[in-house]
């Protein structure tokens, strides 16, 4: 409520009778400097002042005299309404009315006005009476802002804030967000569905789940999760795995990728976290396991019955013992391949370590021939297909050394090494294998099986290239095989 300032200074205005006249006197210039709509009524209710700025939002100056409630009906104004009122204003009164009646201020009504031209604005109005010295009301002011733009962006923005809810509803993945302080802010039904219930918005922080673990198994706090760790540490984290538990006890395993949300400044002003459910893959996996392993024991089994048959079938035979043994240890290099595979899945296998386990039988320590075989060169793994030839091909090579070459005489030398030459998108594997005091070698004067699959199966499985150099000095082999389809 405002006071009378009963000042005789200022220009005459209208005949108003008593303080009401004196106040406006006092006032009359410097309305019209105010960035704001402004109008005075007095205790009736009449409109006895008014500066350019209201009649400019209202697109109408009120005539002398005038009535509040005959000026605001000359507006149109049916969609007259107040957002601090339980109802719509009555249409007999205008905003001043109750305020003049009660003596009460009203503030921050948001009054939707149509003018006179049919143009709709929305208006903020802050009402406050006049009284006198002894508190008797004399009058009121209503001030006007337009917040016509203001509402309008609003309006817009809670369309776009819908569009997103809508959207984050629609997608068949859970998602989730926090404010920058973790606590929960939203999330959709996809999400309430995987944590298995609804949590309240106001009372979690970092995640809905009820209880989390580790990928392993571990126990993992809140505080712990990737949406904590994301936050707490300002970065992004993709392919989180981890596991929740839901109130009904099951467990479900899932992919977290926590991302923060920043506002124009780059100020981080919360995070928004999909989390992918991953259960279907685990089962597929450990059903593929399952199978693996079945089929990897059976190959075993395979091989076994396989070497013991011939074994048996070339005793009886009496075949040659370097024969039966020749044979033994082809088996014996393709189980060693197996066993490189089976380890991977069947996914790879690591040629340094399938090159050593194809060695090791030739190694012979009371000779000291560790020191006489050298293998070395870059990590690789090569492809299933891959692997078992190469494999063959480097116990042929070594089976020949042994009956023939540096690894049938005491300071003989074998070494293999290769390298990985070309660009990523056309390399090639260089295999070389090099004997050296050995016996003197010369050329065979026909191919057995051993050197028709070093040169045929490197060169026609792995279309690569193979070099047989049988220097006298001992056995130099090379191969050139491409890596596209060869590795993994």
């Amino acid at each position: 409520m405002t006071n009378i300032d009963h000042s005789d200074s200022g220009p005459p205005i209208a005949a108003i009778s008593g303080p009401l006249q004196q106040a406006l006197r006092s006032w009359d210039g410097f309305f019209e400097w105010l960035p704001v709509g402004l109008y005075v009524c007095d205790v009736d209710g009449n409109i006895v002042l008014h500066n350019r700025r209201m009649a400019d939002l209202l697109d109408r100056a009120p005539l002398p005299g005038e009535s509040e409630t005959a000026f605001w009906l000359s507006l149109r104004s049916s969609a007259l309404k107040s957002s601090f009122a339980s109802n719509a204003l009555a249409l007999t009164e205008g905003p001043l009315g109750q305020v003049l009646l009660s003596g009460r201020p009203s503030r921050d009504r948001e009054l939707t006005i149509e003018r006179v031209n049919g143009t709709r604005a929305t208006l903020l109005a802050n009402l406050e009476p006049l009284l006198d010295g002894g508190g008797r009301v004399i009058g009121g002011v209503c001030v006007l802002q337009d917040i016509t733009r203001r509402k309008r962006l609003e309006t817009i923005r809670r369309e776009r804030e819908r569009q997103f809810r809508d959207l984050l509803e629609a997608l068949p993945v859970a998602l989730y967000t926090t404010d920058a302080d973790g606590n929960l802010t939203f999330y959709n039904q996809a999400a309430a569905d995987l944590w298995g219930h609804e949590p309240a918005i106001d009372g979690a922080r970092w995640c809905g789940a009820w209880k989390l673990y580790h990928a392993d198994g571990r126990d993992m706090r809140h505080e712990e999760s990737p949406m904590a760790v994301a936050i707490r540490e300002q970065c992004e984290i993709r392919d989180a795995e981890a596991q929740l538990e839901r109130p009904d006890g099951t467990h479900v395993p899932f992919i977290a990728y926590p991302t923060l949300l920043r506002d124009k400044s780059g100020s981080m002003i919360g995070a928004v976290n999909m989390m992918v459910d991953i259960s279907e893959r685990k089962r597929a996996e450990l059903e593929q396991k399952t199978l693996m392993d079945e089929l990897n024991h059976r190959v075993k089994n395979t091989l076994a019955t396989v070497q013991s048959v011939a074994a048996q079938t070339l005793r009886k035979a009496q075949v040659p013992h370097e024969i039966r043994d020749l044979f033994e240890k082809r088996i014996f290099a393709l189980s060693k391949a197996h066993n490189q595979l089976s380890s991977s899945r069947w996914t790879s296998a690591d040629l340094s370590a399938l090159a050593g386990e194809i060695l090791e039988a030739y190694h012979d320590e009371e000779e000291g021939a560790a020191e006489r075989i050298v293998v070395a060169g870059p990590s690789i793994h090569l492809a299933p297909h891959a692997a078992l030839t190469i494999a063959m091909a480097l116990n042929e090579l070594a089976t020949n050394a042994a009956k023939y070459g540096a690894l049938s005489v005491p300071g003989g030398q074998v070494a293999l090494r290769w390298s990985v030459e070309g660009q990523a998108s056309a390399q090639t594997l260089v295999l070389d294998w090099h004997e050296n005091g050995g016996p003197k070698v010369t050329p065979p004067k026909k191919q057995g099986f051993g050197t028709r699959f070093v040169e045929r199966g490197l060169a026609q499985q792995l279309k690569g290239k193979v070099e047989l150099n049988f220097a006298a000095a001992g056995l130099h082999c090379r191969a050139v095989i491409p890596l596209q389809g060869s590795a993994a």
